[in-house]
């Protein structure tokens, strides 16, 4: 009996494969037409579209663009850095006391204040000290900055 239920199920599902196919042919269906709006807006988004051309200022003996910004960072005692861009422009002036190098930054080019801040090793030395607690420091150099504690069980 399962059998035989089984092959008229598999028969029948044979049969509407068969029958699919030529259904679909029968009725076909029309393409949707578009308005004549709707091609002038088609057309519009595949025109290729063009960046205007960059205003052009003569400055000394050749052409170069308009700068839309610019950036100056006072660096202490040495000689300001500046920067001149299209888009962004920021700077942060020089502040040792607090860590901050000073640096500008145009259209995403950093440019830093040189030398580098000096550093303090007694500020580094407290500072691993602190670190490590209890527990012995097992490697400390000031620049560049390693601080190594002796974790065990015996400190912590």
């Amino acid at each position: 009996m399962k059998k035989m239920v089984l092959a008229l199920s598999l028969s029948l599902a044979a049969l509407g494969f068969l029958l699919s196919p030529a259904m679909a042919a029968a009725s076909p269906n029309p393409a949707p037409v578009l308005s004549a709006e709707d091609q002038e807006f088609l057309a519009s988004l595949a025109a290729p579209v063009l960046a205007p051309a960059p205003e052009l200022e003569a400055k000394g003996p050749g052409i170069r663009p308009k700068s839309a910004c610019s950036a100056t960072a006072n660096c202490g005692a040495g000689s300001p850095v500046s920067c001149t861009g299209n888009s962004s422009c920021t700077a942060t002036d020089r502040n040792c006391a607090a860590g901050i190098r000073g640096n500008v930054t145009c259209d995403g080019v950093k440019t830093k204040c040189q030398p580098a801040c000096p550093v303090d090793c007694d500020a580094r030395a407290t500072d691993c000290s602190n670190t490590c607690g209890f527990c012995p420091i097992l490697q400390f150099q000031c620049d560049p900055y390693i601080c190594r504690c002796d974790f065990n069980p015996n400190c912590v």
